[in-house]
């Protein structure tokens, strides 16, 4: 099964920038401007830093979006391994805090300014040359495609590793309400973030009766269509996934659920 490309995306930007911060902050300078300890060896050490967080480690990150995606990532490969792409060893937010900032008592020198670079005469545009002789259409092409058909709001249907990991998911929020159910939507959204779903993946459906949000999960899930239902119950909290179209120009508030509203 191919890798979900978007997920891949987000993996590789997040590992990009942590590892340019990284990069940053081995070339830190101290006072003399002279580079400082961490920049003194140019052949890397032949074993990873202690600082280094991998595995299950990554679901303690401090960054959130980095826990979701360890998560996401766990339970996807559990379900089929190998479908889904661990991530790289990543430092620690607060490390990398720390070795940005330098020696103590280090101060960077100052950056001289660059002369602004003249600007040079526009380059008058030649006019088009026209065409001698118009060249004739064939006779025998197609008509031209006529408005695209409008979006599909219907649920999908989920795969067999979508529903694995469907029911991992849905394991992992029923736990996060196993105190009870929320008082209210800050409570739930606040429990589903405590359990690593991102903040701004979960949207509060409209209209009355019982308290319901969305989690959207599509660009954790192996088919991109993964998403899940939470409804607030007398006891904790219902869980019902279901197949989302991809596309962020489909709200996941819109999907319309076999048999629901």
């Amino acid at each position: 099964m191919p890798t979900p490309q978007r997920l891949l995306t987000t993996v590789a930007l997040t590992a990009a920038a942590l590892g340019a911060l990284t990069l940053t902050a081995c070339g830190t300078q101290g006072a003399a401007g002279k580079p400082a300890p961490a920049a003194l060896s140019a052949t890397p050490s032949a074993t990873p830093s202690p600082r280094m967080l991998s595995g299950e480690e990554l679901e303690r990150h401090p960054d959130p979006t980095v826990r979701a995606q360890a998560v996401a990532i766990r339970i996807t490969n559990t379900c089929a391994p190998g479908t889904a792409r661990e991530l790289p060893p990543l430092p620690a937010v607060t490390d990398l805090a720390e070795e940005v900032k330098g020696p103590p008592g280090g101060e960077q020198p100052p950056v001289p300014a660059e002369p602004p670079t003249p600007a040079e005469p526009p380059v008058p545009a030649e006019p088009p040359t026209p065409a001698d002789v118009p060249v004739p259409l064939p006779t025998d092409l197609p008509e031209p495609p006529g408005v695209d058909a409008p979006a599909s709001y219907d649920e999908v249907p989920l795969d067999k590793v979508d529903r694995c990991a469907a029911d991992a998911h849905a394991d992992r929020v029923r736990a996060a309400f196993a105190a009870g159910p929320p008082a209210d939507e800050a409570a739930l959204r606040k429990a589903l973030v405590g359990a690593d779903y991102l903040p701004e993946n979960v949207h509060r459906m409209p209209g009355g009766g019982a308290l319901r949000v969305r989690v959207d999960l599509r660009d954790l899930s192996p088919n991109d269509n993964l998403a899940l239902e939470v409804t607030a119950t007398a006891g904790g909290v219902r869980v019902d996934a279901f197949g989302a179209p991809t596309g962020r120009d489909r709200e996941i508030t819109e999907i319309r659920r076999t048999g629901r509203t």
